[in-house]
């Protein structure tokens, strides 16, 4: 064995002791975002069209992976279609070992491993940082939100919510869509990877999904809030109170992430990105981001304000991605003035409220659709190295 062999060994087996070890302490199979995340490791293998002889070892490495993480004590877990979601997850897990195996004997496949380790990976720093904001912000802001709502003609996510009981195939396929956006995010990628023509994409696709993160945590700081599901307990979705004071309550256990919806923001950037590709992949991105701005709202995680901060939010990092600095700059004003002044309580007169976000939408589409020619897309450390 040579050194740069050794060295790939080292690299490689450090890596998926991480990411395995993520899975476990995590709980990958009872936690839904992870798990997709995990199985976007066995899209990553097939887009790599491995021979028959790499498939029927993933497999059988996943079962592997499967039969120990059950035996250990762990399970499935209770949501929507968990045992498919969690067999699929071990498959991933069995994907990512023959990823690495080749990885060691061959430099060019380290590329699809670092890809596939990408997501998982960054699920595992989302959770931290996430943890960080339930210890530093012990209050949230979600009455504030709460308060606008009703001046946007009611609560939206109590509504949705409600639509939602009353349809349980479409509650399902809301849920599985939300879960899944790690899994469209490796998608994503793939398609950015392997597109011929990168001029067909506005933007480096890494570059706008991390942009987007690192900047929708930032807001997360300035109003802290959980969504209704989590404030307002089993009042949710059938009960919306008729009145909350407009004041900030102490709430443990949740992660500070409604404001903005970066689920929603997320959705919109992959819709954008993809628009100039085939029909199929249109329609496709087109019902994913229905589904999920639906299940944003039916599910109690956000606020309908939310999601019209996520607009201009959308356009900002859209924007920063292009090296458009008008409507970059247009954009993170309008967003960061909105989270400000939702932070400080501002509840406007209800033509007021309809008016201001009716503009702020308004604003973004016409800056957006002045956007409508890509741009040449530029490499970078992140695209290399994948």
């Amino acid at each position: 064995m040579n050194l740069d062999t050794a060295s790939r060994l080292l690299a490689v087996a450090c890596l998926e002791v991480l990411l395995f070890a993520v899975f476990w302490l995590f709980r990958g199979a009872d936690m839904p975002f992870l798990a997709f995340a995990v199985i976007g490791v066995v899209v990553v293998q097939l887009s790599e069209r491995p021979r028959r002889g790499d498939l029927l070892a993933a497999l059988a490495a996943g079962s592997v992976v499967g039969y120990l993480y059950l035996a250990g004590g762990r399970s499935f877990g209770s949501f929507t279609a968990a045992v498919p979601v969690g067999c699929l997850a071990f498959l991933g897990l069995g994907s990512l070992a023959i990823l690495g195996a080749r990885a060691v004997v061959e430099t060019r496949a380290l590329r699809p491993l670092l890809l596939a380790a990408f997501c998982p990976l960054l699920m595992a720093i989302v959770n931290f940082a996430l943890l960080a904001t339930v210890e530093f912000q012990p209050k949230v802001f979600d009455h504030y939100l709460y308060r606008f709502d009703a001046q946007l003609g009611g609560q939206a996510a109590f509504q949705v919510g409600r639509w939602l009981g009353t349809w349980p195939a479409l509650q399902a396929i809301c849920f599985l869509v939300y879960s899944a956006l790690p899994l469209a995010a490796v998608v994503f990628f793939l398609l950015y990877l392997h597109l011929r023509d990168r001029r067909r994409f506005p933007a480096n696709a890494f570059v706008v999904f991390l942009i987007a993160g690192a900047a929708g945590f930032s807001l997360f700081w300035i109003c802290p809030a959980v969504g209704p599901r989590h404030v307002y307990g089993d009042a949710f979705p059938v009960s919306p109170p008729r009145s909350v004071p407009l004041e900030a309550i102490p709430l443990e256990a949740f992660p500070r992430n409604a404001m903005p919806s970066l689920h929603a923001a997320w959705a919109l950037l992959i819709w954008w990105n993809l628009r100039g590709q085939n029909r199929w992949i249109r329609r496709a991105v087109e019902a994913f981001l229905a589904f999920t701005l639906l299940a944003t709202l039916g599910f109690g995680e956000h606020y309908l304000i939310d999601l019209v901060v996520a607009i201009p939010f959308s356009l900002a990092i859209q924007a920063s991605a292009e090296k458009r600095r008008l409507p970059a700059s247009a954009g993170a004003l309008l967003a960061i003035a909105w989270v400000v002044a939702l932070r400080l309580g501002w509840i406007p007169p209800s033509s007021v409220a309809w008016t201001a976000a009716a503009l702020t939408l308004g604003a973004s589409a016409l800056a957006l659709s002045g956007m409508t020619t890509p741009r040449a897309v530029s490499h970078n450390r992140i695209t290399e190295a994948l």
